[in-house]
C-alpha cells in the first residue's frame, strides 16, 4: 500500500477518537430528546448517526491522502495542502513530514502510530474471522431444514399478504435454531424452531412470525450487515458500539409494533416473547431473531409497566465523553512542544537519501530520494548548470556539492558515461532561518532548497505578513478549532507557494498599498497569474465604496474595466455592485450613454432598464 495512503488511515483512525466521541454524544442526546417519538423516528435517526460514523473516518482519509504533506511524521489535515504546481525545483512526488500539525506529531511518534495501525489490523481481521463464520453458520442454517406443513405456509403467506411482502419467503423448520430467524438479504429464509411450533398458541406463534416477517418488508438484514461492517472497522470506539446497540434496539421495537399492528393483541404477543425468554441462544449476530434486543424492555413497553434505567449506556457515554478531554490535552501537549522548539536553536539534522543523475549538454538532470519515514519518501528532480555543482568530475569515484541558501546537498558516486548515481546528504543551513526569524525544521529547510527560495525573499514575505509563524493560534480552543477548520498554514508552505508562482515581495507591497493588506496566499497567487496591476487595482478600490474580494478583482480586470470608465459609471451610479458593473462593460455602456439615457427618460434608471434601452438600439430623438 501506498505509504501516504497508509499514513492517511493511520491518522484517521486517531482523528476518529474525538470524531466519534462528539458524535455518539450528539446521538445520546437526540435519542434522549426523542424518547417520546416513534420507533420508526429513534430508528431512523440512530442508523443516521451510525452512517455519519463511517463516514467520517473515510473522508478524514480522503482528505488527508489528496495532501502531498501526510506521511507517519504528521498529518495535514489541520494545515493546507502544498502548492497546486511545482516550483523552481520541481518536486516530482513527495510523501513529505508534516507540518501543519507538528505538534501532534510529537505527542504520537511515527512508531507509536504505526503500532497503532497494527493493531487495528489485527483486530479488523479477528473481527472478519468472526463475522464470516457467523455468515457460513447462516447458510448451513438454511441448507439444515424441511418444509413445514401446509398450515404455517398457509399461516405465512396470509402474512406476507398484510404486511404487503412482494418478494418470495421461503419458509423452513429447523431442529438447529431455538427461537425463529430471518437469514438472507435478496432471498429471506424463515427458520422455524419445532419447540416454537410445539410450546405456542395459533396466535402467539403468527405474532412472533409477524415480527419476524417485519424484518423482511423493513429490509433490516442489509442493515444488519452494514452494522457488523461498521462495528468491525471502528471496534476500538465504544460510542460505535453504543449507536449500533441503539440501531438493534429501536430496529426490535419497530418490528414488534408492525407485529401488534398486524396481530391487534398487544398482551398475547408480550406472552409470546415472554416464553420465547427461556428459549434464547447465543446462536449467530448475522441472523435476525425475535429474541433480539432485550426482551425484557420489550415486554414492559408492550405492557406499559416504566421501563428500567440502563447503566451501560450512561457508562458508554462517559466514555465517550472522557475522550474528548483525552483528545484537548493531546491538543495542549502539541502547543508546548512547538512552543518549546521555538525556543531551541535551529536543528541541524542532516538528511539522507540517494541520488541519479544524467548529463546533458552543460546540464546535470538530478534526481533525489530522500527517506523521511518507514512507508514515505520524499523526490526531486531539477538540472543544474556543470558551474553550479562545486567539485563535479566524471569518473568510477565522484563528490561533488549543490551549495544553496538554506543549505547543501553533498553527492558522492560514481559518474561514467553520462550517468551517475550513489548516496546524497543534505545539510541544512541554520543560518537561513536565523535570518528569516521563523523557527524552521530540517525538513523545511530541504524543501525551501528544492524550490531554491533564497533568505532574502524569504524575509521579506515575513516582514510583510505573510509567513509569520502562527505561534498565537497554537493555544487553547480558539487553536484547537482553527487547525480541524485548516486555517493554519505553516511558513515553508506559504513560502513555497508564493515562490513557485512568481509572487515577488514588490507586487505584494504593491498590493497592500492599494488598500488590500489582508491578502492570503492565493488571493495573492490568483491576483498575479491574472497580470492584476497594482496600480489599476488601486484605482479601482479609490474609485468604488470599498475594496473588492480578490476574485472580483479578477473579472473585473479580465473584462478591461478600467478605472476612468468605472468613474463615469460611479458618477451615476455611487452604489453600483460589482456584478453590474460587469455587465454594463459587457455590453458596452458608459457613463455618457446612462446619463443621456436618464436626461432623455427624465427618471432615474435601474441597471436592468439600462441593458435594455442599449440592446433596442440605444437612444432615439
Amino acid at each position: 500500500m501506498n505509504g501516504m495512503i497508509t499514513a492517511s488511515v493511520a491518522w484517521a483512525l486517531v482523528h476518529f477518537l474525538w470524531q466519534g466521541a462528539l458524535v455518539g454524544l450528539a446521538a445520546a442526546g437526540s435519542l434522549s430528546l426523542l424518547k417520546k417519538s416513534r420507533a420508526g423516528v429513534r430508528y431512523t435517526v440512530a442508523v443516521g448517526f451510525l452512517f455519519l460514523m463511517a463516514a467520517l473516518p473515510v473522508a478524514t482519509a480522503v482528505r488527508l491522502a489528496s495532501s502531498p504533506a501526510t506521511t507517519f511524521a504528521g498529518p495535514s489535515l489541520l494545515g493546507p495542502t502544498s502548492p497546486s504546481s511545482p516550483g523552481v525545483g520541481g518536486v516530482e512526488g513527495a510523501g513529505e513530514e508534516g507540518r501543519g500539525d507538528e505538534g501532534l506529531s510529537a505527542a504520537i511518534p511515527p512508531p507509536i502510530l504505526l503500532w497503532v495501525l497494527g493493531l487495528w489490523l489485527a483486530g479488523v481481521a479477528i473481527l472478519s474471522v468472526y463475522h464470516l463464520g457467523g455468515l457460513r453458520v447462516a447458510r448451513r442454517l438454511s441448507r439444515q431444514g424441511r418444509a413445514p406443513g401446509e398450515r404455517l405456509e398457509a399461516m405465512v403467506s396470509d402474512l406476507c399478504r398484510r404486511l404487503q411482502i412482494e418478494r418470495a419467503v421461503i419458509l423452513l423448520e429447523s431442529v438447529a435454531v431455538s427461537v425463529p430467524s430471518v437469514v438472507g438479504a435478496l432471498r429471506p429464509i424463515l427458520l422455524v424452531p419445532a419447540s416454537t411450533l410445539a410450546g405456542l398458541s395459533p396466535r402467539q406463534l403468527e405474532a412472533i412470525l409477524a415480527h419476524e416477517l417485519a424484518h423482511v418488508r423493513r429490509h433490516d438484514y442489509l442493515v444488519n450487515l452494514f452494522q457488523a461492517a461498521i462495528e468491525t472497522l471502528l471496534f476500538y470506539h465504544p460510542a460505535v458500539w453504543w449507536v449500533s446497540a441503539q440501531v438493534r434496539r429501536e430496529r426490535e421495537v419497530c418490528c414488534d409494533d408492525l407485529a401488534v399492528a398486524i396481530c391487534g393483541d398487544r398482551l398475547g404477543y408480550a406472552r409470546a416473547l415472554a416464553d420465547l425468554e427461556g428459549l434464547r441462544s447465543a446462536g449467530s449476530g448475522l441472523a435476525l431473531a425475535a429474541d433480539g434486543g432485550s426482551l425484557a424492555d420489550r415486554i414492559r413497553r408492550l405492557v406499559g409497566a416504566p421501563a428500567r434505567r440502563s447503566r451501560r449506556s450512561w457508562a458508554a457515554g462517559l466514555f465517550a465523553l472522557a475522550l474528548l478531554p483525552a483528545f484537548l490535552g493531546i491538543q495542549l501537549a502539541c502547543s508546548r512542544t512547538t512552543v518549546m522548539r521555538e525556543s531551541r536553536d535551529v536543528p541541524t539534522t542532516e538528511i539522507a537519501g540517494g541520488w541519479s543523475g544524467e548529463l546533458q549538454g552543460d546540464q546535470v538532470r538530478l534526481e533525489v530520494k530522500v527517506r523521511k519515514g518507514p512507508l514515505s519518501h520524499f523526490t526531486a528532480v531539477d538540472s543544474y548548470a556543470v558551474s553550479q555543482l562545486v567539485g563535479f568530475t566524471q569518473g568510477p569515484s565522484t563528490h561533488f556539492e549543490l551549495r544553496l541558501d538554506s543549505g547543501t546537498f553533498s553527492f558522492q558516486g560514481s559518474f561514467e558515461g553520462g550517468r551517475g548515481r550513489g548516496a546524497v546528504t543534505f545539510r541544512p543551513n541554520p543560518q537561513f532561518a536565523r535570518n528569516v526569524g521563523v523557527p524552521f525544521t530540517s525538513s523545511d529547510l530541504l524543501e525551501l532548497a528544492v524550490y531554491d527560495v533564497p533568505s532574502g525573499y524569504a524575509r521579506e514575505m515575513k516582514d510583510l505578513g505573510l509567513v509569520a509563524y502562527p505561534r498565537e493560534n497554537l493555544n487553547g480552543w480558539e487553536g484547537f478549532t482553527r487547525d480541524l477548520m485548516g486555517r493554519r498554514e505553516p511558513p515553508v508552505e506559504r513560502l513555497i507557494e508564493l515562490r513557485s508562482h512568481g509572487v515577488t515581495p514588490g507586487f505584494v507591497r504593491g498590493m497592500q498599498a492599494a488598500g488590500y493588506a489582508d491578502l492570503g496566499p492565493g488571493e495573492l497567487i490568483e491576483l498575479y497569474r491574472h497580470d492584476v496591476d497594482p496600480v489599476w487595482a488601486k484605482g479601482i478600490h479609490e474609485t468604488l465604496y470599498g475594496p473588492l474580494p480578490a476574485f472580483r478583482l479578477v473579472e473585473l480586470h479580465d473584462r478591461d474595466v478600467t478605472p476612468e470608465w468605472l468613474h463615469g459609471v460611479v458618477q451615476v451610479y455611487p452604489r453600483v455592485g460589482a456584478d453590474d458593473v460587469i455587465a454594463l462593460r459587457v455590453h458596452g455602456v458608459d457613463g455618457d450613454f446612462i446619463r443621456a439615457a436618464q436626461s432623455r427618460n427624465r427618471q432615474m434608471l435601474t441597471v436592468p432598464e439600462i441593458l435594455a434601452l442599449h440592446a433596442r438600439g440605444g437612444i432615439r430623438s
